[in-house]
């Protein structure tokens, strides 16, 4: 028990301190005379000149960066209510530019934390079918299961799974574009010509670690539990 509480403990902690990087950055337009791996957060509208872009797998919109979501409506143990609890998520992104209003910055890499605005681009019951591309996506992906007993309940319960849209799938996007207004915090890389990024957002610095944070901090205090029980157990031997 204090094994696994202080695994899941310094996981969520490591999240938490990286959400964080959103208020710890200087915030600046320029990176003139900025030293290499400073911690900066920019802000400025996309642009992409002949570079890459990603098609958004369920909106086929262009994106310099992506986080996808297929969640479906479940039974919570925790709250015995119904749930949209997450089947897949993956995130993929594009190196681009940042026009702010001193010059352009470039973010060199693939980002790693994409924290921006979801679009639900579709919702369907267990006994609908899905629009075709979004169908084609899950049927060419292994790592999304086509069917679960949510999605194919015994005829007998299926009036209660209409009732409160249990097997219900939601698909959503949160996507960066061409043109879009977003705040990347990353390190200046070396020379200081660029970023380097760890997460891009469309939203205040505060609101941004809310967003990322509030999942780890459950994790925090489930992780603290475990090892509070764990010492309990412990001096109770």
């Amino acid at each position: 028990m204090l094994l696994v509480g202080g695994l899941v403990v310094a996981v969520s902690a490591r999240y938490v301190w990286r959400a964080t990087a959103v208020v710890r950055a200087t915030d600046l337009d320029s990176l003139d005379n900025t030293d290499a791996s400073t911690l900066v957060r920019v802000t400025g509208d996309v642009i992409q000149s002949g570079g890459d872009v990603l098609a958004a797998p369920f909106s086929s919109t262009d994106c310099v960066a992506i986080r996808y979501k297929i969640e479906e409506r479940r039974l919570s143990v925790l709250y015995l209510l119904p749930w949209y609890v997450t089947v897949h998520e993956a995130t993929g992104a594009v190196p681009f530019d940042l026009k702010t209003e001193t010059g352009t910055i470039s973010v060199v890499e693939p980002t790693r934390t994409v924290a921006l605005t979801t679009d639900v681009v579709a919702t369907t019951g267990f006994d609908e079918e899905s629009p075709a591309r979004i169908r084609e996506f899950e049927q060419e992906n292994t790592n999304v299961p086509l069917s679960t007993v949510w999605r194919d309940p015994p005829a007998i319960i299926r009036p209660l799974f209409r009732i409160f849209s249990l097997g219900t799938r939601r698909y959503g996007e949160q996507r960066a574009a061409v043109g879009d207004e977003l705040t990347v915090v990353g390190r200046v890389t070396n020379p200081g010509s660029g970023i380097t990024p760890l997460v891009i957002a469309d939203r205040s610095p505060a609101g941004t670690v809310f967003r990322m944070a509030k999942t780890s901090i459950g994790g925090l205090l489930i992780g603290l539990s475990g090892l509070l029980l764990g010492v309990f157990l412990l001096i109770g031997t």
